[in-house]
């Protein structure tokens, strides 16, 4: 039985991945989009932060399209599963930022932007809408 639990976790993390990834390439386009051309290399960090905030609040319902269909794709079976899945894409992509913004100077800005909770809000809750809209039954 831990086994299967252990595989269970191990196809959540994959699809995490997944998931920052397809992120990652929507909000390089949405970035893309909303930056005009300017050349983000020779701006200061302040300012590539709130350009990572204003991304992130572009990014939302994306994100949440995004998790919502991976959910359909990762096959979800119950609402526990549900929960668990959403808890692991949002710890997932919180550290993933969290690694990311380090790397790139804009920690600070990043975790005092509302955005980015939001983001991870839409992220978290993509799973567990998708068990209601299913009408999936939670573990007996």
């Amino acid at each position: 039985m831990e086994n299967w639990k252990a595989v269970e976790l191990v196809k959540d993390m994959l699809f995490g991945l997944g998931l920052y990834a397809l992120i990652t390439i929507v909000g390089l386009l949405v970035t893309m989009a909303i930056s005009a051309g300017s050349d983000t290399l020779l701006l200061n960090d302040e300012v590539r932060g709130n350009m990572a905030t204003n991304t992130l609040l572009w990014m939302i319902v994306p994100a949440f399209l995004l998790s919502l269909g991976l959910a359909a794709l990762r096959r979800i079976r119950m609402k526990n599963a549900a929960l668990r899945v959403s808890i692991v894409w949002a710890t997932l992509l919180l550290f993933l930022y969290m690694v990311a913004g380090l790397w790139s100077g804009i920690f600070t800005v990043l975790v005092a932007s509302v955005s980015f909770y939001l983001f991870l809000a839409a992220v978290f809750l993509g799973p567990i809408v998708y068990a209601f809209l299913k009408k999936l039954p939670t573990w007996k």
